[in-house]
């Protein structure tokens, strides 16, 4: 006869199990993504975080920060960007010595019209399953899990490479 599990230890399994399945998901929908709008993922989420902007604009410094990448490594990829004509790169109106990143209409174009159908679908499915305390919790928890992903990120940012063998 097997023991009994306990409850935390059961939600624990369960909650490992559904978040593996939620990551691989978001991996194989992001490859997908990044198939049809024709860039590597760096370039995508580059993209991203540049559409995702208040200002709907950004700096090559902050994308290497954001990146990881070295000044010559935003380049390569901002010129990438821009002959696939998803950016474009102009001087800072105030201060002409620094660069700014904007997405052009088409990257946006591109992004809302396979992107927002999804986010929408997703959000009416959400909120049909859920109650507002409930989706307050949810919100809560993914809030703390991605906080916990940039400290993570940041320890392996420290951390130097493995010797190639």
């Amino acid at each position: 006869m097997c023991p009994t599990t306990s409850e935390p230890a059961r939600i624990s399994v369960e909650l490992k199990r559904a978040l593996e399945f939620y990551h691989g998901s978001v991996e194989d929908l992001i490859r997908e993504l990044i198939r049809v709008l024709g860039v590597n993922e760096t370039d995508r989420r580059a993209l991203e975080i540049v559409l995702l902007e208040d200002e709907k604009s950004t700096t090559p410094g902050r994308l290497a920060e954001r990146l990881g990448l070295t000044a010559a490594g935003v380049t390569i990829m901002l010129n990438r960007l821009e002959k696939q004509g998803y950016i474009v790169r102009s001087l800072h109106p105030t201060d002409r010595r620094r660069v700014i990143v904007m997405a052009t209409d088409l990257a946006a174009h591109r992004v809302r019209e396979i992107v927002v159908p999804m986010i929408v679908e997703s959000y009416k499915m959400l909120l049909s399953y859920y109650n507002t305390a409930e989706l307050e919790i949810i919100a809560d928890f993914l809030t703390r899990a991605g906080e916990l992903q940039q400290i993570h990120r940041q320890r392996l940012r420290e951390v130097h490479p493995y010797s190639k063998p």
